[in-house]
């Protein structure tokens, strides 16, 4: 089983939540928008692994804060561990391997083309009132 660890980010000012696309080839997913993250090293833990991550390919420091959920990826024998993050520094700088980035509104989500997975986990745990609330 393949494990991967995401940050879902929230804009403090704009409440809108940072998504990125991979320049990999994922078939039909290919250009499809989701949090930002990754692939869990042998030894690594799911927090590192966002920190690692994030610094890697969009040159931001984020803490993550807590664990929201663990589900089934879109990807076959893949789990995915979705955790609320937070910007500590930096400016969004992309790698090679993210060919866009940027916050979006759930309405614009909406309109855009979202990881199945990433769309159920919203759906869930993100549209219930006060999920992702302000933190000092």
């Amino acid at each position: 089983m393949k494990s991967v660890a995401v940050a879902v980010i929230r804009h403090p000012e704009t409440g809108k939540y940072l998504l990125v696309s991979s320049a990999k080839d994922y078939g039909e997913f290919t250009g499809y928008f989701y949090p930002p993250g990754g692939r869990i090293e042998p030894g690594e833990g799911e927090e590192d692994t966002i920190r690692r991550e994030m610094l890697e390919e969009l040159n931001l420091v984020v803490e993550p804060v807590r664990k929201i959920a663990q589900t089934p990826g879109d990807v076959a024998d893949q789990e995915t561990s979705w955790w609320e993050g937070r910007i500590v520094s930096g400016e969004i700088q992309l790698s090679d391997e993210i060919t866009q980035a940027g916050y979006f509104s759930r309405e614009e989500m909406n309109a855009m083309q979202i990881w199945p997975a990433t769309e159920s986990f919203f759906r869930e745990y993100i549209d219930i009132p006060g999920i992702m609330r302000e933190r000092e």
